[in-house]
């Protein structure tokens, strides 16, 4: 869930992702500068803070201490689940990236999304980005009779995924949080060269994975592999 810093290929793999969250987060981003929180502490941490150069904070496992250009806090995000157990005292922020994390969690999702909204400021957003459980890929694999989704992993510091959404299914989980979806996209935005990066030193699968990234790209929206969505507080 904390990404991989030292993993070349796990940055190569998700560098179009990065380039499309830095885009998403600048624009919302108050024209004088604000803060920024990143859920799940990770390379894109680091690029967030360099790209725009803004106070970024991270909220993860590790223990608290300090970043280049903020603070990392410590909080499992299963918490969420019991107001008594809020790490409080943290923001408000303009924007929270909240990033392939929420599969991770086996806490329901409205439930850590109402704990994100308590860190917003009054016009402040989160950035939720996850999987879509509804992708060609895992369909196919149904249909062959094979399970889609990984085991539950026996390793809680590197928790696997406990559930993926569907579009429809998120749009209603933020509703329910008491935030108002402003936009949502479904793209591919990886890169299918690195997709096989468990050292992430593999060769990289030049013409299959430049092959892959044109087809993915070119499948209808809801048949894609990643899921964004843009919320903010409902209006009082």
């Amino acid at each position: 869930m904390e990404g991989e810093p030292d993993n070349p290929g796990y940055a190569a793999f998700h560098q179009p992702r990065f380039t499309f969250l830095l885009e998403l987060a600048r624009e919302r981003m108050p024209p004088a500068g604000g803060r920024l929180l990143d859920i799940g502490r990770s390379p894109l941490t680091s690029l967030l803070a360099g790209r725009l150069k803004t106070t970024v904070d991270s909220l993860g496992l590790e223990a608290d201490a300090p970043l280049p250009n903020g603070h990392h806090h410590h909080f499992d995000l299963n918490d969420a689940a019991d107001p008594a157990r809020w790490r409080r005292g943290l923001g408000p922020y303009d924007v929270i990236v909240f990033a392939e994390v929420l599969e991770h969690l086996y806490t329901a999702p409205g439930l850590v999304l109402r704990y994100l909204r308590e860190l917003l400021t009054a016009d402040g957003c989160i950035i939720v980005q996850t999987p879509n459980a509804a992708a060609l890929g895992k369909r196919v694999k149904l249909l062959i009779g094979r399970n889609p989704f990984e085991r539950i992993r026996v390793d809680r510091s590197n928790p696997g995924h406990f559930r993926e959404y569907t579009l429809a299914e998120m749009k209603e989980l933020v509703a329910e949080a008491g935030l108002v979806v402003e936009a949502s996209w479904m793209k591919y935005y990886f890169d299918a060269r690195y997709a096989h990066h468990e050292t992430g030193r593999e060769p990289p699968a030049l013409v299959r994975g430049a092959l892959k990234n044109v087809l993915y790209r070119l499948l209808p929206p809801l048949l894609r592999e990643g899921m964004t969505l843009v919320a903010r507080r409902q209006p009082a």
